[in-house]
């Protein structure tokens, strides 16, 4: 097996810190930057499978100017993983999202979301809006495309282990290789250091294995997340859209629509990418700083 360094592509600047959850659970998160009180916090939330290992460029870049907190959802790469799977839900994660903004002691913050954690920034507005000074959704809108859940549900939780980090980026590149046009190397080898850990001497993904096993069971009720958005509107809640142009689970037609029902809402397409953009991309970066700028010198 050749040696590869896990924190090859870790830019390090952060605070590594945990959080307990009412349950018990305790949640690992990153901290990057100071900010000011006169500008919001950022609670970043990884994808499905994912974790704060994703948002790590982004969140150095920004973590500049502004105060980062990337956490991993329970179940999620040094997070504790449940004993009972069931807890991992919507309506868990949300729980534990509003009690870690509470532990913060952060006035309303940002809350950026790819995937799943835009999903779960789009029912906070409904549940907790006492929280939010704006959201920003990454590659996910009001309308879900079957084709790309499809393919997301195919490999959840069903990834094999590996023995050398070569084979995971073929593995990784199979199942997302037709999101992401023109990607160099060393950022198709930084998602798979991402996606996989070390475990027993072999590649393992970062997350819980009955991970895969709570999505087959699954009884959540099902939320509108149309009327989610419409509340967004209501509130006149700031909103950024990323959308990566190459998406098969959010069409450019469904933010079109957003943005009908919520005029302020920003909205950015991201050429070669498709979901979910890395957020380090110079477009994505742009839109990131000119949407946080609105929120300057807030009293």
């Amino acid at each position: 097996m050749s040696e590869i360094d896990e924190r090859k592509y870790d830019s390090g600047a952060y605070e590594n810190k945990w959080f307990e959850t009412s349950d018990g659970i305790k949640l690992n998160y990153r901290v990057y930057g100071n900010g000011t009180s006169q500008k919001p916090a950022i609670i970043a939330l990884p994808g499905l499978t994912r974790c704060a290992r994703d948002l790590d460029p982004m969140a150095a870049q920004l973590s500049k100017t502004y105060k980062i907190y990337a956490l991993n959802l329970r179940g999620r790469d040094l997070s504790d993983y449940d004993p009972d799977y069931s807890n991992y839900n919507t309506t868990v994660y949300i729980r534990d999202i509003y009690e870690f903004w509470k532990f913060t002691g952060e006035q309303p913050v940002v809350l950026l979301g790819s995937s799943l954690g835009a999903l779960l920034a789009m029912l906070m507005v409904e549940d907790h809006p006492d929280m939010l000074a704006g959201t920003i959704l990454n590659d996910l809108g009001a309308t879900i495309e079957f084709a790309g859940m499809s393919r997301i549900f195919g490999y959840a939780g069903q990834l094999e282990d590996e023995d050398e980090l070569s084979a995971v980026v073929e593995t990784v590149k199979e199942h997302v290789g037709n999101q992401f046009v023109n990607l160099p190397d060393d950022k198709w080898e930084r998602m798979a250091l991402s996606m996989f850990g070390l475990k027993d001497g072999k590649w393992h993904h970062r997350y819980d294995d009955n991970l895969g096993v709570a999505l087959i069971e699954n009884k959540e009720a099902y939320r509108d997340l149309w009327k989610a958005h419409e509340r967004a509107a209501e509130l006149d809640l700031p909103i950024l859209s990323i959308r990566g142009e190459l998406s098969d689970v959010t069409s450019a037609e469904t933010i079109r629509s957003m943005k009908t029902m919520a005029p302020r809402m920003q909205a950015v397409g991201i050429p070669d990418r498709g979901h979910c953009p890395i957020l380090d991309e110079p477009k994505c970066l742009e839109a990131l700083e000119g949407f946080m700028g609105q929120f300057e010198n807030r009293a």
